[in-house]
């Protein structure tokens, strides 16, 4: 099984060109070595008004990517925290407003 990797500004370059001479998305997957629904994705995804725009997409892509929910990873110092606080009969929703306050 492969692992999923993310089109690259020159992939999308190259998807807009062929896209713009008309050939079909499996002809373009075909050409870049990935699955046709990638292609698929990535035209629905990022096709505006004036149609498959290659500069357009990488920028759709990369707010996308900055706006996704993250894991968030507890980190001994924020856990001996909310351990230090918990003793102190600090509520959950007063620990996470404090530790939001001070970006922690």
């Amino acid at each position: 099984m492969q692992k999923y990797t993310q089109l690259t500004y020159e992939q999308r370059y190259h998807i807009y060109l062929l896209n713009k001479q008309g050939y079909n998305q499996t002809f373009i997957a075909k050409s870049m070595g990935r699955n046709k629904s990638t292609i698929s994705r990535e035209l629905s995804r990022n096709t505006g008004k004036r149609g498959y725009r290659h500069k357009q997409a990488n920028r759709l892509a990369g707010e996308r990517h900055q706006k996704k929910n993250k894991a968030i990873k507890l980190t001994d110092s924020v856990k001996n925290y909310i351990s230090e606080k918990l003793k102190e009969y600090w509520s959950p929703e007063q620990i996470m407003g404090r530790l939001e306050l001070d970006k922690k």
